[in-house]
């Protein structure tokens, strides 16, 4: 059993920042880091389709057309937040079990890209709402981004799709079919075939997304929350994780609340869930990324402190379950 990180961070954006979270994650000890999100993970890999003019950003809200969308191919894309952590790595020599890499999934994305000018409408105007465009120009973006990371030197990655949770609900929204969301989450998963692949998903865990997301094969691990959403354990079969082999990835200290939790709370939603699964427990972490503490006290210095010291439970956790 493994120690990781969803991502983020509430720290500013910069190269000292992103060197300075690895040296960070070094010294407690964490098994799996990601490279650090310092920035938000929508715009981490939508800014790059802006900067080739495939989206317009007005006020740091995503637009774009079916039409512009539909004729375009991306050959290759630079995620520079990746690349810079892998090269810190490598120049220091950093030894980790394992190197994660978070990449926003293609409903996630697809749901923050206007394709109205009336945003009224909320999801309903965005590409989410288009299969033809999530299935076709996102789901190739992001085979480039996999491409990427593997390329780069990610052992394992983690599709961030939070957007899940309102398309599949008490019935699927724009037309969306269990079959179809499983054929393309398949379709992402298997084009990092020499990785570990897994798919985080936060907030309140609804059992249909829980029963339709365990049948992609090509998914291994299943990132939830259970510190702040405990309830998730009551959608989690694990007959289901038996028949399918798969592992789920716990979340076991809040991400939003700017407190340090105590090691024993952690290590009791561990046990929870680890009774819960029949044992199928790995790349235990935070409920989510703490990029969410970011302004909440109003001092970078002690977010970051909090959030640091919030993985450090985690880790002591890990090693005092084990």
């Amino acid at each position: 059993m493994w120690s990781s990180h969803i991502g983020s961070f509430p720290l500013s954006y910069n190269i000292d920042n992103i060197k300075r979270v690895l040296f960070d994650m070094v010294d407690i000890g964490l098994d799996v880091p990601p490279y650090p999100q310092l920035r938000s993970f929508i715009d981490i890999y939508l800014k790059p389709l802006e900067m080739l003019g495939i989206l317009s950003n007005r006020k740091g809200i995503y637009f774009s057309s079916k039409e512009k969308l539909s004729s375009l191919e991306i050959q290759a894309i630079d995620i520079p937040d990746a690349r810079i952590a892998m090269d810190i790595i490598k120049e220091n020599n950093f030894r980790f079990k394992g190197f994660r890499a978070p990449i926003t999934g293609v409903f996630t994305l697809a749901s923050r890209v206007y394709l109205l000018d009336d945003i009224s409408r909320g999801l309903q105007s965005t590409a989410v709402a288009s299969i033809d465009v999530v299935d076709s120009f996102f789901k190739r973006y992001i085979y480039r981004a996999i491409d990427f990371v593997k390329d780069l030197g990610y052992n394992i990655v983690f599709f961030d799709e939070p957007s899940l949770i309102l398309i599949v609900g008490r019935k699927m929204l724009f037309g969306w079919s269990e079959e179809k969301i499983i054929d393309i989450l398949n379709s992402l998963a298997r084009r990092a075939y020499s990785a570990k692949v897994g798919i985080h998903i936060c907030g309140p865990l609804n059992r249909k997304l829980f029963e339709i997301i365990v049948q992609v094969d090509s998914i291994k691990y299943y990132s939830f929350e259970f510190y702040s959403n405990i309830k998730n354990i009551e959608a989690i079969d694990k007959a289901l994780l038996e028949k399918y082999d798969k592992i789920i990835s716990p979340g076991i200290v809040s991400a939003s609340k700017p407190v340090i939790e105590n090691i024993d709370d952690a290590l009791n939603t561990l046990r929870k869930v680890y009774e819960a699964t029949n044992g199928r427990i790995d790349l235990v972490s935070g409920d989510c990324g703490f990029g969410g503490l970011k302004g909440v006290l109003g001092n970078e210095e002690e977010e970051y402190k909090i959030a640091l010291s919030k993985l450090k439970t985690v880790v002591e956790a890990v090693k005092k379950f084990r």
